[in-house]
């Protein structure tokens, strides 16, 4: 065997520009959105569950609702951590690079060459276009 594909790590990360706030924002607003539509289906499935298990008698309705707004609750902090950080999105300075995702990259080496292969770099991108691809330390 005189070649091999090692994997790297690659850090992606963005240049904050009025595009990427918009774009990100979008994406945050989307989920805040799915979140709000979950929570108003289990508040009607809620309801009608409660709703049944009062006109059954059953005893334990007090619990069966502490347990539900439990649930809720976990919605309802989600989507507020997600409002949290749609704001911090929208407060990013223009020109600041935050790290944005990760992935795996692969490079070849060979047999004789001088082994310079970094295992994890850095893609460094404005508006979605690739500006710089920087070795990590």
């Amino acid at each position: 065997m005189d070649k091999i594909q090692m994997m790297g790590k690659l850090t992606i990360k963005q240049v904050v520009t009025d595009g990427y706030k918009a774009k990100a924002g979008s994406q945050v607003q989307v989920e805040i959105d799915k979140i709000n539509e979950d929570i108003k289906v289990f508040d009607e499935s809620m309801n009608k569950a409660i709703t049944k298990l009062t006109l059954q008698g059953d005893p334990n309705v007090d619990m069966y609702r502490r347990q539900f707004m439990g649930e809720k609750d976990k919605l309802v902090t989600y989507r507020d951590q997600l409002k949290m950080s749609l704001q911090a999105i929208l407060e990013l300075p223009d020109g600041e690079i935050v790290e944005t995702g990760e992935g795996n990259f692969l490079q070849e080496i060979r047999v004789g060459e001088p082994f310079t292969a970094n295992v994890s770099c850095e893609v460094i991108l404005k508006d979605d276009i690739v500006i710089a691809i920087n070795p990590k330390a």
